[in-house]
């Protein structure tokens, strides 16, 4: 048993934070950082590690979970596909890239769970330069209308999937296609026969698109 390593470790683990950062792609990595480091020292690292150039359209998010009598803030460390709807869970906040991380994370758990998504949309999708800026967009919407967090009319959702089928399948082929193809994808929480008949006849005019 060494003592010195031992109390070397709990000195490390005091100054720094680990904060679990679950991405867009459903990945997730691990990051640790000093405690008294700023949110944006933790957003630089998220992006290095995504290689993102276009930063300014995303940032990170973080859930804190009601407090009861006698008890502090505590991060909730569930599944993120439960936090939405997560009974004792506050809206989720903006990570603030100009306050220090540990007044921002108060929670003695470890580690810090976070989420990376898109903070700002544009009206003009050409304005993204980047092709990888356009996949987390992509990656964004389509978790948001399969979360129903997207409020939009039938036509829109039916349009917007019709992209995400696009995506996942590329061009309609009849040989590769048959009626009922759509079903096999999950694209809107309420998805009937009629929705995937919407969204097949859109997606055949898909055609050649990228």
């Amino acid at each position: 048993y060494n003592v010195r390593a031992n109390e070397l470790a709990l000195q490390r683990n005091t100054k720094s934070l680990r904060c679990l950062v679950y991405f867009l792609d459903d990945t997730q990595h691990v990051f640790e950082v000093d405690r008294r480091a700023k949110g944006e020292h933790l957003l630089d690292l998220v992006f290095r590690h995504l290689e993102l150039i276009e930063r300014d359209y995303f940032g990170l998010q973080f859930t804190e979970t009601i407090a009861h009598s006698g008890q502090t803030n505590q991060v909730s460390l569930a599944a993120p596909q439960a936090t939405p709807t997560h009974p004792r869970l506050r809206p989720q906040r903006w990570l603030d890239p100009n306050k220090r991380l540990r007044k921002q994370l108060k929670t003695s758990r470890a580690p810090h769970l976070l989420f990376f998504k898109v903070k700002f949309y544009v009206t003009e999708p050409a304005r993204l330069l980047e092709e990888y800026t356009r996949y987390h967009f992509f990656l964004q919407i389509r978790k948001d209308i399969l979360s129903a967090r997207l409020i939009a009319p039938t036509p829109a959702l039916a349009l917007l999937a019709s992209y995400v089928v696009q995506s996942e399948l590329g061009d309609f082929c009849a040989d590769d296609h048959k009626t009922g193809y759509i079903s096999g994808l999950k694209l809107v929480a309420n998805q009937t026969p009629e929705f995937e008949k919407t969204v097949a006849d859109m997606h055949r005019l898909h055609r050649g698109e990228t």
